[in-house]
C-alpha cells in the first residue's frame, strides 16, 4: 500500500475513534454527571482514562469479529476507508445533536452496504447474531435496573442512616461502576474505528484496538458534554442510588457481550437501564426517548445505504465493472 492508501483508511478511523468518545461518553458517566457525583470535567478525564485501559487489555475480541467476521473478504483501502467514513460522519451528526446514537449499528451497517455493493461475501448469519444483541441488551440492561433500583431503594429508606448520608457514600460506587461502563466501551466499541484497519492488514487485531482506545480518549475529553447531558438528565431524574443501579447494569451486560466478542451499542443498554430506573419510579421524557429510538432504528439502515450508495458511485466514477 502507498502513503495515500494508507492515509485513505487511517484518517476516517481516527475520525470514527473520535464520534465514538465523544458519543459514548453519556454511557460511561452521564448517570454520575446527572446525579451531581462528579463535574463534567472529572467525567471526561475518568473516561478517557479507562476506554484505553479497556481498548489494550480487551478491545483485540470484538475488532476480529468486526475486522473479519461480517464481510469475508480483504477490503481495498478505498473500500475500507468508505465503511469508516460513512459511520464517523452518521456519528458525529448525532454528536452535534447531542443524541446518544449507536456507533455499533452504524458501523456494521456501513461495513455490511459495502460488500454488497463490491460483491463480496456477507456473512448475514453473523449480521443476524449481532443485531439480536442490539435487540436485547437494553431489555437486559432495563430489567436488572429496574428491579435493583426499586429493592436498593425500599432497603435504604427503612435503615438506620440519613439516606442523603448512603447516597454520599454511593457517589463513590457510582464513580467505580462509571468507569467500569467506560473500560467496557473500550473493550466493546474501540473495535468500530478501527476494523477497517484490520481488514486491509495494515494492523494486527491487538495493536488496531490499542489505536482505537486513544482516539476513543480524545474523543471524550473534547467532545463528550453533549450526550452526557442527553443520558444524565434528559432521560429521567437521577440520583445517586437509580444511577447506580443503571450503571452497574449496564457495564455488567456489556462486558458479557464482550467476553462473548459480540458488538452491542453501550449507548443502548445504558440508555435501557437508565429506562429501568425511570420506570422504577414513574417518570420518564419521552420526547427525548422518541429521539433516541429513532436514531437506533435508523442507524443501520441509513449507514447501510450511504455505505451502499457511495461505493457504487465510486466504481461508476472509476469505470470499474459494477457487481
Amino acid at each position: 500500500m502507498n502513503v495515500l492508501e494508507v492515509l485513505v483508511v487511517v484518517v476516517p478511523s481516527l475520525y470514527m475513534g473520535w464520534t465514538i468518545g465523544a458519543d459514548d461518553a453519556g454511557a460511561a458517566m452521564g448517570s454520575a454527571v446527572g446525579a451531581g457525583v462528579r463535574t463534567m470535567r472529572q467525567a471526561v478525564t475518568l473516561i478517557a482514562v479507562f476506554t484505553t485501559m479497556g481498548a489494550v487489555l480487551e478491545g483485540h475480541k470484538v475488532v476480529k469479529t468486526l475486522g473479519k467476521g461480517v464481510v469475508q473478504a480483504h477490503l481495498d483501502p478505498i473500500a475500507a476507508g468508505a465503511t469508516v467514513l460513512v459511520a464517523a460522519a452518521w456519528c458525529h451528526l448525532a454528536v452535534m445533536l447531542g443524541v446518544p446514537v449507536s456507533t455499533t449499528q452504524a458501523t456494521v451497517g456501513s461495513i455490511a452496504g459495502v460488500g454488497c455493493a463490491l460483491g463480496l461475501p456477507v456473512n448475514w448469519s453473523k449480521f443476524g447474531q449481532i443485531a439480536v444483541g442490539w435487540f436485547l441488551s437494553p431489555i437486559l440492561a432495563m430489567i436488572p435496573a429496574y428491579f435493583v433500583s426499586r429493592r436498593l431503594r425500599a432497603v435504604l429508606e427503612k435503615g438506620k442512616w440519613p439516606l442523603a448520608e448512603i447516597e454520599r457514600k454511593i457517589g463513590w460506587l457510582l464513580t467505580i461502576s462509571g468507569c467500569y461502563v467506560a473500560y467496557t466501551i473500550g473493550a466493546n466499541n474501540a473495535a468500530n474505528a478501527v476494523a477497517p484497519i484490520v481488514m486491509t492488514g495494515l494492523l494486527d487485531v491487538r495493536s488496531a484496538a490499542i489505536v482505537g482506545g486513544i482516539m476513543i480518549a480524545v474523543g471524550a475529553l473534547t467532545a463528550g458534554s453533549k450526550v452526557i447531558e442527553t443520558v444524565g438528565r434528559k432521560i429521567t431524574r437521577l440520583d445517586p442510588v437509580t444511577a447506580f443501579s443503571a450503571e452497574l447494569s449496564a457495564a455488567i451486560v456489556t462486558h458479557g457481550a464482550s467476553e462473548l466478542g459480540i458488538p452491542i451499542s453501550i449507548n443502548e443498554t445504558t440508555a435501557g437501564a437508565v429506562i429501568g430506573v425511570g420506570l422504577s419510579r414513574g417518570e420518564l421524557n419521552t420526547h427525548t426517548l422518541k429521539k433516541i429510538f429513532t436514531t437506533w432504528i435508523a442507524s443501520p439502515v441509513g449507514s447501510f445505504v450511504m455505505s451502499y450508495a457511495l461505493m457504487r458511485l465510486y466504481l461508476s466514477v472509476r469505470g470499474a465493472a459494477v457487481p
